[in-house]
């Protein structure tokens, strides 16, 4: 495998993972795992999706779920969120029970346009999995019974899922370590990371951020440290170095190839941003992940 797997639509999803159904929609669907075909592949390899799912974890003794860098086991009233950027590939306990929810941002439209600014969970950058106490588990399981009923209907099935979300934001404000969705220092340094996500292969300067912003890199820098506690010149580097560890660990490029992927002049510069990071080489920790 050459590049990480991108999955565009969800339909492709249920083909890759040998699911022998269709999507309600093309671009919403819920399944429960109970419904899963026997021949339904139960591990599915690294990949990328251009949609985002919501995934409800009410037992899975065996398994492994992976997110990224992270590993989650043994899920019992869980919920995952999975967005665009994340790497994501599992091995699926047989006797797992749940749900899925799958939807492109579109079809919250013309409610929400931009759905991973306004439900951060789904951004690699933040909190990705809740676990949810008794009255939340109930709720959840409601929320999810009703849409499973209504959701041939279009109209009625968003609704459901735009409240099952605002549910989720609700949630997440337990876990949040970040100021909420209200100043506008917030909102720079929600904008700041998304470029980051955009540009960050070829863009290492904090200058360009703040050019595209129009402020000054030292107030872009106040700001981001003030939101985040961390630099924005840290945010770039770690978005780098998650990317370098995702085509180490999920690819077959070599070492080479990677450094040119992220725009390092040389490999031995590459080799040398990775090291200091990590405190290993790219060959050692491709050899340590498997």
């Amino acid at each position: 495998m050459n590049n990480i797997k991108q999955i565009e639509q969800i339909a492709e999803l249920y083909e890759y993972a040998s699911l022998e159904c269709l999507p309600v929609h093309n671009n919403f669907d819920i399944l429960f795992f109970s419904d899963f075909q026997s021949n339904a592949k139960k591990m599915l390899p690294p990949h990328r999706r251009k949609f985002f799912t919501v995934i409800f974890f009410e037992d899975q003794k065996g398994g492994r779920v992976n997110v990224n860098e992270k590993s989650h086991q043994r899920l019992t009233n869980a919920v995952l969120f999975q967005g665009e950027e994340h790497v994501f590939s599992f091995v699926r306990d047989e006797n797992v029970k749940g749900c899925i929810l799958l939807f492109k941002p579109s079809f919250l439209l013309p409610q929400i346009k931009e759905a991973d600014f306004q439900y951060p969970f789904f951004s690699l950058l933040n909190q990705n999995l809740f676990h949810l106490n008794e009255e939340e588990h109930r709720a959840f399981n409601d929320l999810l019974s009703v849409m499973n009923t209504e959701k041939k209907n279009k109209e009625i099935v968003k609704y459901l899922l735009l409240s099952l979300l605002e549910k989720c934001l609700l949630l997440s404000q337990t876990y949040a370590t970040e100021e909420q969705y209200v100043s506008k220092k917030y909102r720079l340094a929600r904008h700041f990371k998304r470029l980051v996500n955009n540009y960050f292969q070829s863009k290492k300067q904090v200058d360009f951020y703040a050019q595209k912003l129009n402020i000054t890199a030292n107030h872009l820098n106040e700001v981001v440290k003030s939101q985040t506690d961390k630099t924005a010149k840290r945010h770039i580097l770690d978005r780098t170095l998650l990317e370098a560890q995702n085509l180490l660990r999920y690819t077959n490029m070599d070492i080479a190839e990677i450094a040119y992927a992220l725009n390092f002049s040389e490999t031995t510069h590459f080799n040398r941003f990775f090291k200091k990071e990590t405190q290993i080489t790219p060959k050692s920790y491709r050899q340590q992940n498997p």
